[in-house]
Protein backbone atom coordinates (compact mmCIF):
# COMPACT_ATOMS: atom_id res chain seq x y z
CA UNK A 1 0.00 0.00 0.00
CA UNK A 2 1.56 3.54 -0.79
CA UNK A 3 2.25 5.76 1.34
CA UNK A 4 0.20 8.84 0.84
CA UNK A 5 2.39 11.87 0.24
CA UNK A 6 5.27 9.95 -0.05
CA UNK A 7 7.99 10.81 -2.41
CA UNK A 8 6.20 14.35 -3.05
CA UNK A 9 8.78 17.25 -2.61
CA UNK A 10 7.36 20.95 -1.15
CA UNK A 11 7.65 23.16 -3.97
CA UNK A 12 10.01 26.55 -3.35
CA UNK A 13 8.90 29.36 -1.78
CA UNK A 14 9.60 32.01 -4.85
CA UNK A 15 12.50 33.98 -3.63
CA UNK A 16 11.37 37.26 -2.03
CA UNK A 17 13.26 40.47 -2.14
CA UNK A 18 15.64 41.76 0.14
CA UNK A 19 13.87 43.53 2.69
CA UNK A 20 15.03 47.59 2.64
CA UNK A 21 15.72 49.48 5.99
CA UNK A 22 13.25 52.08 6.56
CA UNK A 23 15.07 55.87 4.76
CA UNK A 24 14.37 58.67 7.31
CA UNK A 25 12.85 61.37 5.46
CA UNK A 26 14.48 64.74 5.64
CA UNK A 27 12.41 67.84 7.40
CA UNK A 28 12.40 70.56 4.94
CA UNK A 29 15.10 73.07 5.67
CA UNK A 30 13.03 75.65 6.29
CA UNK A 31 11.40 73.50 9.29
CA UNK A 32 14.47 72.24 10.92
CA UNK A 33 15.19 73.48 14.35
CA UNK A 34 18.45 75.33 14.04
CA UNK A 35 17.16 77.09 10.99
CA UNK A 36 14.24 78.29 12.55
CA UNK A 37 16.35 78.96 15.98
CA UNK A 38 18.46 81.09 14.11
CA UNK A 39 15.79 82.81 12.29
CA UNK A 40 14.28 83.59 15.52
CA UNK A 41 17.41 84.92 17.17
CA UNK A 42 18.26 87.33 13.78
CA UNK A 43 13.80 88.67 14.23
CA UNK A 44 14.89 89.57 17.52
CA UNK A 45 17.70 91.30 16.99
CA UNK A 46 16.09 93.15 13.94
CA UNK A 47 13.30 93.83 15.96
CA UNK A 48 15.54 95.17 18.75
CA UNK A 49 17.44 97.26 16.70
CA UNK A 50 14.11 98.86 15.13
CA UNK A 51 13.07 99.53 18.94
CA UNK A 52 16.22 101.25 19.77
CA UNK A 53 16.44 103.01 16.65
CA UNK A 54 13.04 104.43 17.49
CA UNK A 55 13.93 105.11 20.68
CA UNK A 56 17.25 106.97 19.66
CA UNK A 57 15.31 109.18 17.04
CA UNK A 58 12.53 109.90 19.75
CA UNK A 59 15.21 110.66 21.93
CA UNK A 60 17.02 113.04 19.45
CA UNK A 61 14.40 114.66 18.59
CA UNK A 62 13.33 115.47 22.38
CA UNK A 63 16.91 116.58 23.19
CA UNK A 64 16.25 119.15 19.92
CA UNK A 65 13.10 120.81 21.39
CA UNK A 66 14.70 120.58 24.59
CA UNK A 67 17.71 122.54 23.17
CA UNK A 68 16.08 124.52 20.83
CA UNK A 69 13.81 126.13 24.25
CA UNK A 70 16.81 126.55 26.47
CA UNK A 71 18.39 128.52 23.64
CA UNK A 72 15.31 130.75 22.78
CA UNK A 73 15.49 131.87 26.25
CA UNK A 74 19.25 132.18 27.31
CA UNK A 75 18.62 134.50 23.55
CA UNK A 76 16.05 137.16 25.26
CA UNK A 77 18.03 137.09 28.35
CA UNK A 78 20.97 138.10 26.71
CA UNK A 79 19.10 140.29 24.27
CA UNK A 80 17.85 142.43 27.43
CA UNK A 81 21.46 142.58 28.44
CA UNK A 82 22.72 143.84 25.29
CA UNK A 83 19.75 146.22 24.57
CA UNK A 84 21.19 147.97 28.38
CA UNK A 85 24.46 147.59 27.26
CA UNK A 86 25.03 148.38 23.69
CA UNK A 87 23.96 152.13 23.65
CA UNK A 88 25.83 152.76 26.75
CA UNK A 89 29.11 151.68 24.41
CA UNK A 90 27.53 153.27 21.27
CA UNK A 91 27.49 156.63 23.03
CA UNK A 92 31.13 156.61 23.73
CA UNK A 93 32.71 155.59 20.69
CA UNK A 94 32.39 152.89 17.56
CA UNK A 95 32.70 149.32 17.17
CA UNK A 96 35.32 149.21 14.09
CA UNK A 97 36.50 145.86 14.16
CA UNK A 98 36.05 143.32 17.40
CA UNK A 99 36.11 146.06 19.98
CA UNK A 100 34.36 149.46 20.50
CA UNK A 101 37.20 152.30 20.08
CA UNK A 102 36.24 154.52 22.93
CA UNK A 103 37.42 157.04 24.15
CA UNK A 104 39.77 157.57 20.75
CA UNK A 105 41.23 161.39 22.30
CA UNK A 106 43.27 160.11 24.70
CA UNK A 107 45.85 158.36 23.24
CA UNK A 108 46.31 161.09 20.98
CA UNK A 109 46.57 163.97 23.61
CA UNK A 110 49.12 162.34 25.94
CA UNK A 111 51.65 161.01 23.27
CA UNK A 112 51.40 165.10 22.28
CA UNK A 113 51.85 165.97 26.05
CA UNK A 114 54.92 163.92 26.22
CA UNK A 115 56.31 165.23 23.61
CA UNK A 116 55.71 168.73 24.80
CA UNK A 117 53.36 169.43 22.13
CA UNK A 118 49.52 171.16 21.80
CA UNK A 119 47.27 167.90 22.75
CA UNK A 120 44.58 169.22 20.90
CA UNK A 121 42.00 168.98 23.48
CA UNK A 122 41.25 171.36 26.40
CA UNK A 123 40.90 169.95 30.21
CA UNK A 124 37.49 170.85 30.08
CA UNK A 125 36.54 168.20 27.31
CA UNK A 126 38.98 165.97 28.99
CA UNK A 127 36.79 166.45 32.34
CA UNK A 128 33.40 166.14 30.26
CA UNK A 129 35.23 162.63 28.69
CA UNK A 130 35.45 161.48 32.04
CA UNK A 131 31.99 162.81 33.10
CA UNK A 132 30.59 160.48 30.08
CA UNK A 133 32.67 157.74 31.24
CA UNK A 134 31.93 157.64 34.50
CA UNK A 135 27.69 157.51 33.50
CA UNK A 136 28.23 154.82 31.47
CA UNK A 137 30.45 152.99 34.26
CA UNK A 138 27.81 153.36 36.87
CA UNK A 139 24.88 152.69 34.41
CA UNK A 140 26.18 149.60 33.52
CA UNK A 141 27.22 149.14 37.68
CA UNK A 142 23.76 149.66 38.49
CA UNK A 143 21.78 147.07 36.00
CA UNK A 144 20.91 143.78 37.49
CA UNK A 145 22.59 141.44 35.36
CA UNK A 146 21.89 138.45 37.88
CA UNK A 147 18.47 138.86 37.91
CA UNK A 148 18.55 138.88 34.03
CA UNK A 149 20.64 135.80 33.54
CA UNK A 150 18.78 133.84 36.50
CA UNK A 151 16.93 130.42 35.61
CA UNK A 152 17.29 131.02 31.99
CA UNK A 153 19.15 127.51 31.19
CA UNK A 154 22.54 128.99 31.86
CA UNK A 155 25.27 126.80 33.15
CA UNK A 156 27.54 128.05 35.77
CA UNK A 157 30.65 128.33 33.33
CA UNK A 158 28.55 130.61 31.52
CA UNK A 159 26.77 132.56 34.04
CA UNK A 160 30.64 133.36 35.03
CA UNK A 161 31.49 134.50 31.55
CA UNK A 162 28.40 136.84 31.67
CA UNK A 163 29.72 138.45 35.63
CA UNK A 164 33.10 138.70 34.56
CA UNK A 165 32.26 140.45 30.61
CA UNK A 166 30.00 142.89 32.57
CA UNK A 167 32.50 143.36 35.56
CA UNK A 168 35.61 143.71 32.96
CA UNK A 169 33.73 146.43 30.91
CA UNK A 170 32.92 148.80 33.88
CA UNK A 171 36.32 148.70 35.58
CA UNK A 172 37.74 149.28 31.53
CA UNK A 173 35.31 152.35 31.65
CA UNK A 174 36.13 153.19 35.33
CA UNK A 175 40.09 153.02 34.06
CA UNK A 176 40.02 155.38 31.06
CA UNK A 177 37.69 157.76 33.50
CA UNK A 178 41.09 157.58 35.41
CA UNK A 179 42.68 158.60 32.32
CA UNK A 180 40.68 161.26 31.16
CA UNK A 181 41.30 163.12 34.72
CA UNK A 182 44.50 162.84 35.21
CA UNK A 183 45.23 164.28 31.55
CA UNK A 184 42.80 167.23 32.10
CA UNK A 185 45.20 167.65 35.37
CA UNK A 186 48.24 167.09 33.19
CA UNK A 187 47.01 169.69 30.62
CA UNK A 188 46.26 172.33 33.45
CA UNK A 189 49.50 171.91 35.35
CA UNK A 190 52.55 172.15 33.25
CA UNK A 191 55.02 171.55 35.84
CA UNK A 192 54.11 168.07 36.46
CA UNK A 193 53.02 167.18 33.42
CA UNK A 194 55.40 164.39 33.17
CA UNK A 195 54.52 162.42 36.15
CA UNK A 196 50.66 162.94 35.02
CA UNK A 197 51.01 162.01 31.72
CA UNK A 198 52.52 158.30 32.62
CA UNK A 199 49.87 157.62 35.29
CA UNK A 200 46.93 158.67 32.45
CA UNK A 201 49.01 156.54 29.75
CA UNK A 202 48.89 153.33 32.68
CA UNK A 203 44.89 154.05 33.21
CA UNK A 204 44.21 153.59 29.51
CA UNK A 205 46.57 150.67 28.71
CA UNK A 206 45.12 149.10 31.65
CA UNK A 207 41.24 150.62 30.41
CA UNK A 208 41.65 148.99 26.64
CA UNK A 209 42.97 145.62 28.29
CA UNK A 210 39.63 145.18 30.51
CA UNK A 211 37.62 146.33 27.58
CA UNK A 212 38.89 144.12 25.39
CA UNK A 213 38.83 141.53 27.51
CA UNK A 214 35.48 142.11 28.77
CA UNK A 215 34.53 142.62 25.44
CA UNK A 216 35.29 139.47 23.92
CA UNK A 217 33.57 137.83 26.52
CA UNK A 218 30.92 139.25 26.03
CA UNK A 219 30.87 138.65 22.23
CA UNK A 220 31.69 134.96 22.92
CA UNK A 221 28.27 134.78 25.01
CA UNK A 222 26.27 135.84 22.42
CA UNK A 223 27.77 133.43 19.88
CA UNK A 224 27.04 130.71 22.51
CA UNK A 225 23.31 131.14 22.28
CA UNK A 226 23.06 131.91 18.86
CA UNK A 227 22.90 135.67 18.67
CA UNK A 228 24.62 137.52 15.90
CA UNK A 229 27.65 139.74 16.93
CA UNK A 230 26.78 143.08 17.77
CA UNK A 231 27.62 145.88 14.92
CA UNK A 232 27.61 149.28 17.02
CA UNK A 233 28.12 152.74 15.72
CA UNK A 234 28.13 155.85 17.15
CA UNK A 235 30.15 159.26 17.85
CA UNK A 236 33.39 159.23 18.88
CA UNK A 237 33.03 160.30 22.98
CA UNK A 238 35.54 163.66 23.67
CA UNK A 239 36.14 164.46 20.31
CA UNK A 240 35.73 168.01 20.49
CA UNK A 241 32.62 168.48 18.30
Amino acid sequence: MAIKGKGKTKPKQPARAPRHEPVPVKKPFGQRTWVRAMAAFIAGVFVMSMCWWVWEGLDKTRNTKDAQATSATQQQAVQKWKAELGPVIAGLGDLQGPTPQIATTLGPALDALDKGKDPQVTSKEMTDLATQLDTAATTLDDFKLADVTRDQGFNAAQVDEIDAAQTEIVAGLRSLQVAATVTALAIDTPGVQEALVATAKGAVKTGQSLLVSGWTKYTNVQVAVGLPLPQLQGLPAGSGS
